[in-house]
């Protein structure tokens, strides 16, 4: 299982348990995926930092060492909404890919799963060019590859037509 951070238009934030990406998607897409607060069906995955054990069962190394306990009271005591409040790399680094999101979304046209075709037929001069997003699995995409057909995977959901 994946679970996921999720918000909606509302900024509500929200968890969800997903057995892959795609599932995610998928249920989202077909409207099955609503805020718990508002009822919104506008639902974006969110940035959160995995959590990963470096030793000991459990992690008991990293819990007990001196450094993560610091920085731990360190962040609570910036802590004044009640939220965990993030160093000011990571809120820039937040900032900085969901302005390249928000970008990617203003200035490209979703073609969701015919993004094979578009990005061939503008390829081959079927179409005149224009910036798409969309959908490819591995295969389809190692074949545009193959084909000399340039383009991008990205490593965040821009390709939904109601992220914003």
């Amino acid at each position: 299982m994946i679970v996921y951070n999720l918000a909606c238009e509302h900024k509500h934030p929200f968890e969800g348990w997903f057995s892959s990406p795609a599932d995610f998607e998928n249920q989202r897409d077909r409207g099955l995926v609503e805020c718990p607060i508002c009822g919104s069906q506008k639902i974006e995955r969110q940035l959160h930092a995995p959590r990963i054990n470096v030793g000991g069962v459990g992690g008991d190394r990293e819990r007990s060492s001196e450094k993560a306990q610091h920085e731990l009271e360190v962040a609570k005591s910036r802590d004044t909404g009640g939220e965990f409040i993030a160093s000011e790399d990571y809120k820039k680094l937040v900032g900085a890919v969901q302005s390249f999101a928000k970008n990617v979304r203003e200035n490209t046209e979703y073609v969701g799963e015919k993004f094979a075709d578009e990005a061939r037929a503008m390829h081959y001069g079927d179409k005149p060019h224009r910036g798409i997003r969309g959908r490819a699995d591995a295969e389809t995409a190692q074949e545009l590859r193959e084909e000399g057909i340039e383009f991008q995977s990205l490593p965040f959901p821009v390709d939904f037509p109601n992220a914003h």
